[in-house]
């Protein structure tokens, strides 16, 4: 499970987010440990999940009800700088003396390597840099600088800084990024604690701590120098034909958001980081990672280059998303500065159904962070003028909005539907009540009463006005049909969670927090029963929205392709007046809600849709690749979801310069479950009707459903569940019952 390749000058901010380190908590993006060579596209960076700063929102005119400040995701103190000096050379990544350039990041042991050789005036130097960020103490970040004489004889010069003097980055044309450099943090102390290095810093308004910590180990006695904002330590030996040096470093990171404390919490974790060793923390990182991939992998047969892409999706998910209760995932992830670090409806539509299957206790996390925020939410949704509800922000960290944009920001109220999906799917997958009681029945009440203050009950049912969907080409219309559908399932899932608490006796805690009575249930199930979807008899195909299928059609093949994504060359509103998505709108709709079209309307939309969508985002591909496969087209749902898992690996939209994109790594686990394997969920169980993919010989994959982890196997020859663990369960396959029961560990049908 490794994927080895060499580098080069150009495009090497791209390999910095391929190869990073992360683990959901901490990230540090695979930067030249000297720092790069001038001209080289890199991107230095290192972020705390769900550490922010705050700025001030710059509008030309300001409206009432605009956000006025948004949070930033801060490029915290730097530990990854080591410089090496051979005999007066001084080494770089990029000089024409060094060779062999490799660089491997290694799924099943969490670490990154680069090695090379270095051709100096004395002879070679082997240089190998190995990385890790702990799962397993999700304060590290631990490097290991390893030196090798090939021939060389001479003295050498290792010296590790840790400095805090950085700034945000910035791309003044692309509104993905942040317009300007951004200074974010006030270094408050530098200095030196024994033999540990640290940096202390504040941010200049959110006025939150974090405190990063370094101790290195190596044969060679240190140096200690530190300055306002930088700590260095050197350490200098000489070395002969076929001896080594190897420098070690451990550094922690701990913030305000989490511990009283981060000064002494580093302190603490730095001790018991050092006194394990690297090497039993790199055999505890390994450890983690066989469960994981135990529970996780996705193995495909017959493609070997969809394998190595869906495993690096997998592995950069788990990298991705925090499962602490302060943070979630971003749609950059840990691995850039795209977006800012914000979380938007990619968290539960695309990634948490990874989380959901493999390991439910981290989406039960996830969703937690949606509960801790609520309470901002209904602030959120009074701001705009609502009564009643609760509206969550377009794009967040901690729970504040930060969009700037309303019309393709703010207007997609379908953030409140998508986050009431992922509480029920959750619900349906595992049965776990007592969190729907806890809070999980609260935010569907506030979210469904949002819906009631947004909508209206009209003769023809009840229509929601003024919405942006999912294709932000299309934005401010009436009854977006993704959105209406969303809200039906938000307003549904509401009453059934209000019965099932009633019936086990625990409905206290949602009844007190949110003084829903039965009669506001009832008008939940009726907006619910009523909700208006467009239709077009003439077409036979379920229009976007009421108005879409009355615009100018817009003739993509006659747009140059420099001119996409389309968004950075044409005036919103030149798009806003075309016949022209984005995005995966009506298509995903109907695909997480099958019951909203007969199958002809579905496969008419499908060939409809396909031709107006640039696919201009990454949220796109994976739709119709999923749809596709529901429809039974093997072709090209091999080819959609070929170019869904390598969308990152071969930088398809070519800004993952700024980061992954985290809603398609999930998008591309979603390929596999809702399209290959027919998964569908709903309150009647778990159904699965797998189909093989073009030129594949057969795929598995494991689930966990209600407690109960099975293994699903499709070959030429069909489908094979077979239980693993735990408690026992019931799945539809292929429209049949199976039963799978824990007294047979080989139980199996198909």
């Amino acid at each position: 499970m490794k994927r080895t390749q060499t580098w080069a000058r150009e495009n090497f901010a791209h390999l910095e987010t391929l190869f990073h380190n992360a683990n959901g908590y901490l990230g540090v993006r695979n930067a030249p440990e000297e720092g790069a060579a001038p001209g080289v596209d890199s991107v230095r960076g290192a972020y705390l999940n769900a550490f922010y700063e705050i700025r001030d929102v710059r509008y030309g005119e300001k409206l009432y009800g605009f956000p006025e400040t948004q949070q930033v995701m801060v490029n915290v103190p730097d530990a990854q700088t080591v410089t090496l000096e051979a005999e007066g050379e001084r080494f770089s990544l990029f000089d024409d003396s060094v060779g062999e350039r490799l660089q491997t990041l290694d799924m099943a042991a969490g670490q990154t390597v680069r090695s090379c050789v270095w051709h100096t005036a004395r002879g070679d130097l082997r240089v190998e840099v190995r990385r890790m960020a702990s799962f397993a103490r999700r304060e590290l970040f631990l490097m290991r600088y390893c030196v090798t004489s090939e021939g060389y004889r001479g003295a050498i010069r290792l010296t590790a800084v840790l400095d805090a003097d950085v700034r945000n980055h910035a791309a003044a044309n692309d509104p993905r990024v942040a317009a300007e450099p951004l200074r974010c943090l006030r270094v408050d102390a530098v200095g030196l604690e024994g033999d540990t290095a640290y940096a202390l810093a504040t941010t200049l308004r959110s006025n939150l701590t974090l405190c990063c910590r370094v101790a290195q180990t190596c044969d060679w006695l240190p140096m200690h120098v530190h300055t306002a904002t930088s700590a260095e330590t050197a350490f200098t030996g000489a070395l002969q034909p076929g001896e080594r040096i190897e420098l070690t470093q451990y550094a922690c990171y701990a913030d305000s958001r989490r511990t009283a404390d981060p000064a002494g919490e580093t302190l603490a974790r730095l001790a018991e980081c050092r006194e394990m060793g690297a090497e039993r923390l790199e055999a505890e990182q390994a450890a983690y990672l066989e469960t994981f991939w135990r529970d996780a992998r996705v193995e495909i047969d017959g493609d070997p280059a969809c394998q190595q892409a869906m495993d690096f999706n997998l592995y950069e998910l788990l990298q991705s998303t925090g499962t602490d209760g302060y943070s979630n995932v971003a749609a950059k992830g840990l691995s850039g500065e795209g977006y800012e670090g914000h979380t938007f409806w990619d968290s539960e539509i695309y990634v948490l159904p990874f989380f959901l299957w493999t390991r439910p206790d981290a989406a039960r996390d996830m969703l937690r962070y949606r509960c801790e925020t609520l309470e901002r939410a209904r602030a959120n949704a009074r701001s705009l003028g609502f009564a009643r509800g609760a509206l969550y922000p377009w794009r967040t960290i901690d729970g504040d909005e930060c969009s700037a944009y309303f019309p393709a920001g703010t207007a997609q109220y379908h953030i409140d539907g998508d986050i009431a999906f992922a509480f029920v799917q959750y619900w349906d997958a595992t049965g776990d009540l007592a969190f729907m009681a806890e809070c999980g029945a609260e935010v569907l009440v506030e979210t469904a009463r949002f819906w009631l203050e947004l909508g209206h009950m009209a003769e023809d049912g009840f229509r929601i006005d003024c919405v942006t969907g999912p294709d932000e080409y299309t934005c401010l219309v009436n009854n977006n049909f993704y959105t209406n559908a969303v809200a039906q399932n938000n307003l549904r899932g509401a009453v059934r969670a209000l019965r099932s608490l009633t019936e086990a006796g625990l409905d206290r805690t949602v009844r007190e927090a949110t003084g829903v009575t039965d009669i506001e249930a009832e008008a939940f199930a009726l907006a619910a029963e009523r909700m208006y979807f467009p239709r077009d008899e003439r077409n036979g195909i379920s229009p976007q929205d009421d108005s879409f299928l009355q615009k100018k059609t817009l003739d993509l093949r006659a747009i140059p392709r420099d001119h996409f994504p389309l968004l950075l060359h044409y005036h919103p509103l030149f798009l806003y007046r075309h016949q022209v998505c984005k995005q995966a709108d009506t298509v995903l709709a109907q695909l997480l809600f099958p019951d909203t079209a007969d199958a002809d309307t579905v496969r008419r939309s499908y060939d409809f849709y396909g031709r107006v969508t640039t696919h201009d985002s990454s949220l796109s591909l994976c739709v119709y690749a999923m749809m596709a496969a529901r429809l039974g087209l093997s072709g090209q749902a091999a080819e959609l979801f070929g170019d869904t898992v390598a969308l990152d690996l071969n930088d398809t939209h070519g800004n993952t310069r700024d980061g992954l994109h985290t809603a398609n790594l999930g998008g591309a686990y979603l390929c596999m479950l809702r399209g290959f394997a027919g998964l569908r969920l709903d309150e009647s169980g778990l159904s699965l009707a797998p189909m093989l993919p073009a030129g594949w010989r057969g795929y598995a994959f494991t689930l966990c459903y209600r407690g109960c982890r099975f293994r699903c196997r499709v070959d030429g020859a069909g489908a094979n569940l077979t239980w693993l663990t735990g408690a026992d369960a019931r799945v539809r396959l292929n429209g049949r019952w199976i039963n799978l029961t824990g007294g047979d560990a080989g139980a199996s049908g198909s």
